[in-house]
């Protein structure tokens, strides 16, 4: 059975052909899925992709393409926000105060309203001693007698400030304690309808770079009228008709080792001002916005006590737009409502 070396040629031959097959045939589908699949994961079209399920509509495409190339429309504009010239024109400010719902009753110190009358509520040595250029001076303890307001004293003060019950004001204080609170309380309840807060209080006037002044202006002094609004404060009269209300919310804003020897009913619910501040400043509004709304009727009135501190509540529930009103001393531990586990 000799083939000689030309039979063993032409069997080497034979056998290796269907390898040879096998090996094209799956080369060619290697380079077929892979051109059919290069560059299409956007969903773009690929001119050296052929689609042999329908080339024919692949080339009808191709040709389109190629003639675009040779005659490209115009790109169409991105748009875009981080380019410098459009990130400068849609920059926040330190906190986006358009998020509270009532954002005129807060001030940031990098943009103070040139067209309100500025309230410094400090003493008077801490007030010559530097104070934002224009500012008058009212001593918030001034506008107090036994520790709560009383209104001849501040229309006294205010009078003298040269204020009118139409003035625009900004007020601001010491951050550490709670006298330009108070006064916008009390500008409140006496009837003052456009009064804002400086955020953060002279502290931050100096963070915000703003120079001091000793310099004081003397305005001329009006006659100070103003149209109370009694619904802003609670007295030993109307409190239990504001209990006696479904709608009716109550707040204790002191410390919770307080609020646990007494409050005002066991419905009394406790929120001290580390939940509202930080750092002596009024959190984002979708964090009160959180905090309120789990604890709140919107729709309802927010009885506010527990002052000093009952007055920085009172400005954070405004300025979210709620219904509050205040409490001011601690007459209310003397009357029914009150609940003490001191024995």
């Amino acid at each position: 059975m000799g083939f000689g070396v030309s039979g063993l040629d032409r069997l080497q031959k034979t056998a290796e052909e269907p390898f040879f097959i096998f090996l094209l045939a799956g080369l060619s589908l290697n380079l077929i899925l892979g051109t059919a699949l290069a560059g299409t994961e956007t969903g773009e079209f690929c001119p050296d992709c052929p689609d042999w399920t329908n080339l024919d509509g692949w080339y009808s495409q191709r040709e389109s393409y190629v003639n675009g190339m040779h005659n490209p429309s115009p790109p169409a504009r991105e748009s875009r926000t981080d380019s410098p010239a459009q990130a400068a024109t849609i920059s926040l400010p330190e906190k986006e105060q358009e998020d509270y719902p009532i954002p005129s009753l807060l001030t940031r110190a990098g943009s103070i309203d040139g067209d309100r009358i500025i309230l410094d509520v400090r003493s008077s040595q801490e007030y010559q001693a530097g104070h934002i250029p224009g500012a008058r001076n009212i001593y918030w303890r001034d506008l107090q007698k036994d520790g709560a307001l009383d209104q001849i004293l501040a229309r006294d003060a205010l009078s003298r400030a040269g204020i009118s019950a139409r003035d625009r004001l900004l007020i601001y204080g010491d951050s550490s304690d709670q006298g330009a609170a108070f006064v916008f309380w009390a500008l409140s309840y006496l009837g003052q309808e456009d009064v804002s807060l400086l955020d953060g209080g002279v502290d931050a006037a100096i963070d915000a770079g703003l120079s001091l002044s000793a310099n004081a202006p003397s305005p001329t002094p009006t006659n100070y009228t103003g149209r109370t609004v009694p619904w802003l404060l609670v007295t030993p009269e109307n409190l239990d008709g504001m209990l006696g209300r479904s709608d009716v919310n109550i707040l204790d804003a002191r410390d919770f080792s307080e609020y646990g020897k007494n409050r005002i009913t066991n419905e009394a619910i406790p929120l001290g001002l580390d939940k509202v501040y930080k750092d002596r400043r009024i959190k984002d509004a979708s964090i009160l916005g959180d905090l309120f709304g789990r604890r709140l009727d919107e729709s309802g009135t927010a009885i506010v006590y527990g002052t000093p501190e009952a007055y920085s509540l009172f400005f954070s529930l405004r300025l979210m737009g709620y219904n509050a009103t205040l409490l001011e001393g601690e007459w209310w531990k003397e009357s029914r409502w009150a609940v003490s586990n001191v024995r």
